[in-house]
């Protein structure tokens, strides 16, 4: 077992960029040179075919439990893997991984070559009778491992092909940061030049993302849905709709309400209706301004990341606002609604600031 600790920055064109989508290779070739001008020594580079298989109950058990099983083929190479949960926010991903090589691809998985524990909430015997292969995707993954001050990180550009109910598919680009050795300290730094060399180079824009390739194969195969959160949720009971409670654990509901309504507005018209895609839209607006609204205490580890985030928020959103007031966001249709938040979503120091947020939480972990 050990701690997979990644970064996962969703992929899109810079502004301005002609075309709707990545050209994966010239993001590949525009990668080389910036891991070059940032002092990333490139270990070793790789291109594979990735079979993604995965597995559950027809009612979710494995879900429910925090568990994702997974068969992944590599050319002749197979590996059985369970993931199971424990932090997923603002783009950075901490779960514990287990990992067992296969000789071949079988029906199903079994539990019995995973260490007991991990299924300490389910009837193991029940669940392996009804495990199924409930999902799937393919990826094109281009990989970079680096070394960089006292670790190595593994980058992973991937093109997904995520199957739809209906038969059809869904791409999406992401990047991943994976630190393979050493601490976060250098996986954040290293992260922080990366992004400052791609936006200087125009190659393309991130944004970081909560969503799991599981979770999002899922939604789209139409056996699972991601809902939006509640007001309580969001603003937790203690708190109102402006968010005036001040307290960390407030600002952190609201921090992980944001990244899960960002996630059901970009899973597309494929994972959600355009009714959905309104109320996401709204909810978001209220939650920003709540964020721009707060106090968080001053003896907090963030107050200055999040005095920050106030600022670039409050700014964004008084330039959105119609004139003479602070509630009223001014938009002709849902495109120019979707466009403005991804200003925001994509916008270089947003994402430097919320990366530095979450990882203050991170402080001392090692891969």
């Amino acid at each position: 077992m050990s701690n997979e600790i990644e970064i996962k920055l969703m992929v899109q064109p810079y502004a301005g960029a002609a075309g709707g989508s990545v050209d994966g290779d010239s993001f590949i070739r525009g990668m080389d040179s910036v891991l070059a001008s940032v002092n990333a020594g490139v270990i070793r580079t790789a291109d594979l075919e990735l079979e993604n298989s995965y597995y559950d109950t027809p009612d979710l058990a494995l879900y429910r439990a925090g568990i994702a099983l997974r068969v992944r083929k590599t050319g002749s190479e197979t590996e059985g893997t369970i993931k199971t949960r424990r932090m997923s926010s603002g783009g950075i991903h901490v779960h514990p991984e287990y990992n067992v090589p296969l000789s071949e691809k079988p029906e199903v998985p079994d539990l019995g070559m995973f260490p007991e524990h991990i299924f300490a909430e389910i009837d193991v015997d029940a669940v392996q009778k009804e495990l199924y292969e409930n999902m799937a995707q393919n990826c094109r993954r281009h990989i970079w491992l680096v070394s960089f001050m006292d670790a190595e990180i593994e980058l992973s550009f991937d093109r997904v092909a995520y199957k739809t109910s209906d038969g059809g598919t869904v791409a999406g680009t992401e990047l991943e940061l994976e630190l393979k050795k050493g601490g976060v300290t250098a996986l954040q730094k290293f992260a922080g030049e990366l992004t400052d060399a791609v936006y200087a180079g125009r190659i393309a824009r991130f944004r970081p993302e909560s969503l799991s390739k599981m979770h999002r194969a899922a939604i789209y195969a139409g056996i699972s849905e991601l809902k939006l959160p509640s007001g309580n949720e969001i603003f937790g009971k203690e708190a109102d709709s402006d968010g005036a409670c001040g307290t960390e654990k407030a600002f952190d509901g609201l921090m992980s309400a944001t990244g899960r309504i960002a996630s059901v507005i970009y899973l597309g018209p494929e994972g959600r209706n355009e009714e959905t895609a309104k109320m996401a839209l709204d909810m978001m607006w209220r939650c920003f301004r709540a964020l721009a609204a707060m106090q968080v205490p001053a003896d907090s580890d963030i107050f200055g990341q999040y005095a920050e985030l106030r600022d670039i928020l409050r700014k964004r959103i008084s330039g959105l606002s119609e004139e003479g007031t602070s509630d009223v966001m001014h938009f002709h249709n849902l495109a120019d609604e979707m466009a403005a938040l991804d200003g925001i979503l994509t916008d270089r120091d947003f994402i430097r600031v919320i990366l530095e947020i979450n990882f203050a939480g991170l402080r001392g972990e090692k891969a």
